[in-house]
């Protein structure tokens, strides 16, 4: 019987005990905020069966969250829902909720939507350390709510957005939610608020390089101008408006200008605007369309042969809009907001009337673990010896590249290490970290001696894989066949049969195909504005690949000059 409780005991804090996660892993998420299309293609890179349960869990759960950030339509629940189970009661479960929100949001879910929402803020109250979650859950929130039409529920949640975007004096954040503020009171047809709101956000746009942004809030101000009988103020900012704007909101800048022109007469650019929206697949746009197009003023426009084609087209899409907005479906999704809080609050309680048995229950694990701590100590120094069995012949490796080192820097053999003592562990451990730090150290030496970095070998210059690369160049293209990398690397190899093999030695092993490429452009001589158009990437992605390069190999932070004249060295 105890040997049973020492095993699930073992177990139980096994799986409580949160490991690193692996590298690529946590560059992927530096990255996934700043640059979310570099995560992606980072994750591409990894192949996930290799990785461990928990890592596995960290790179779905990544995968969406860097679609999500880079604007990619969600089109399947199934990741999200394993994500979201694995990590319940762990510290990413409110921003997994989140995640759901967002997912079931693109799927058109929006009480399954808003339900996760309300699950992430349940576990992120208003002094929460992680401020900034909460402030995304709270703004995406008041979005969906304004797009049910609940504009009162929309407003609280985001008013709430804003206080934080304030805290934070994040001045682009309380640009877009003073922009979704606006847009919601424009839904509710408090036309004067919104123009009030869409006022202060161009103030705060003023000076900064946001064409698309501040397009968008003048054409806010331009609707709630034109709805407020102030037609000379509207027209002056609609104009020439879907034009402006980014390209993914102009047949909504269509529909509002074109709105605005037959108000005002301007019937020409109205029929103009009119008759491009009608042609777009989108039917809510379409409806605009027609709605003008077929209004007394624009009716002469329309050929005779015509116009019965429209009014058809114009019923159908009447149908299909009734349909999906009814009076019905607002009441509808009110009342499972409604009950979706009161739901929340009773899950509330009844997480309180469970409070005092997780207590008792972690009292008992406690007691156990402390009993059976000695033990647990043991096995871990067991596990450490058959991990340092495992590193020996990396080790055996690192000190035949050293010897081969310092018998060229010093013109004869050194010592040879195979006699030393192999029979502490612990020893050996200590060896292969100094043996890798004293490669490291040797080369930053060299460099850092101001030694000539040596010239592009012949060879390389002359190959026809280097002639090919530097034709791209002219011409402007990126490399797309994969066959020419393994062309490069062959040219390279046969020139420094070990160029591979030290860079795994100083990366630990843990170099990719992206970091390799990196490498194998830097050992050929091209420059950061030649491997821009190669990888067909911005000159800042180009930087980071450098970086973490860098990063790898000599486990700190330097210049990109520095990886590069290492590299060069090697």
């Amino acid at each position: 019987m105890p040997v049973i409780i020492l095993a699930i005991v073992v177990t139980l804090l096994s799986a409580c005990s949160e490991k690193p996660h692996d590298a690529r892993l946590t560059r992927v998420a530096e990255l996934t905020d700043s640059i979310p299309e570099d995560a992606l293609a980072l994750l591409d890179s990894i192949d996930a069966s290799t990785l461990s349960d928990a890592d596995r869990h960290y790179f779905d759960f990544l995968t969406v969250k860097a679609s999500d950030k880079a604007y990619i339509s969600h089109t399947s629940d199934s990741l999200i829902l394993d994500v979201i189970d694995y990590y319940r009661g762990k510290d990413l479960y409110p921003e997994a909720l989140y995640y759901g929100g967002r997912v079931y949001s693109d799927l058109g879910d929006y009480p399954t939507s808003l339900e996760y929402f309300h699950r992430s803020l349940d576990l992120l109250p208003s002094d929460t350390e992680n401020l900034e979650l909460r402030n995304r859950v709270l703004s995406q929130t008041g979005r969906l709510l304004s797009s049910l039409s609940l504009y009162k529920e929309a407003v609280r949640y985001i008013n709430s957005s804003l206080e934080i975007d304030r805290h934070f004096q994040d001045t682009t954040r309380i640009i877009y939610d003073l922009q979704l503020l606006g847009s919601t009171y424009i839904r509710a047809e408090q036309y004067k608020k919104a123009d009030s709101v869409i006022v202060e956000s161009l103030k705060l746009s003023g000076g900064r390089d946001m064409p698309y942004d501040i397009a968008q809030s003048k054409m806010y101000r331009a609707v709630a101008k034109f709805y407020l009988n102030q037609i000379d103020s509207a027209l002056i900012l609609i104009r020439n408006m879907p034009d402006l704007v980014d390209p993914l909101i102009r047949d909504g800048a269509l529909g509002r200008a074109s709105t605005i022109y037959l108000g005002a007469g301007i019937l020409d650019t109205a029929y103009m605007y009119s008759l491009e929206l009608v042609s777009h697949p989108d039917y809510l746009h379409k409806e605009i369309g027609y709605q003008n197009l077929l209004s007394p003023e624009l009716r002469s426009f329309i050929h005779p042969d015509s116009l019965d084609q429209y009014i058809s087209n114009y019923q159908d899409i009447l149908a299909r809009y009734y349909d999906e907005n009814e009076n019905l479906a607002v009441i509808s999704e009110q009342n499972l907001y409604n009950y979706r809080l009161h739901e929340l609050g009773k899950e509330k309680a009844e997480k309180a009337n469970e409070t005092l048995k997780l207590w008792i229950i972690a009292a008992a694990f406690v007691i156990i673990a402390m009993i059976v701590v000695i033990l647990l100590l043991k096995i871990k120094n067991k596990n450490n010896i058959i991990e340092l069995h495992r590193s020996l012949e990396n080790i055996n490796r690192l000190k035949q590249e050293l010897s081969r080192h310092n018998e060229s820097q010093s013109g004869h053999s050194a010592p040879n290490d195979s006699t030393d003592n192999p029979t502490s562990p612990l020893s050996q451990k200590r060896t292969e970290a100094e043996l890798r730090e004293q490669l490291r150290q040797e080369l930053l030496s060299l460099y850092e001696k101001g030694e000539e970095t040596p010239e592009v070998p012949e060879p390389i210059i002359n190959s026809d894989i280097y002639q090919t690369l530097k034709k791209f160049i002219d011409e402007g293209s990126p490399i797309q066949d994969k066959h020419l990398w393994e062309e490069l690397e062959l040219t390279v190899t046969e020139c420094s049969p070990r160029f591979k093999t030290n860079l795994n030695l100083l990366t630990s092993g843990k170099l990719t195909s992206l970091d390799l490429h990196t490498a194998l452009l830097i050992k050929c001589g091209f420059k950061p504005s030649e491997m821009t158009i190669l990888f067909g990437r911005s000159n800042g992605a180009i930087i980071s690949r450098r970086e973490t390069l860098g990063l790898k190999a000599l486990d700190k932070k330097t210049g990109v000059k520095v990886i590069d004249g290492i590299i060069r060295l090697l």
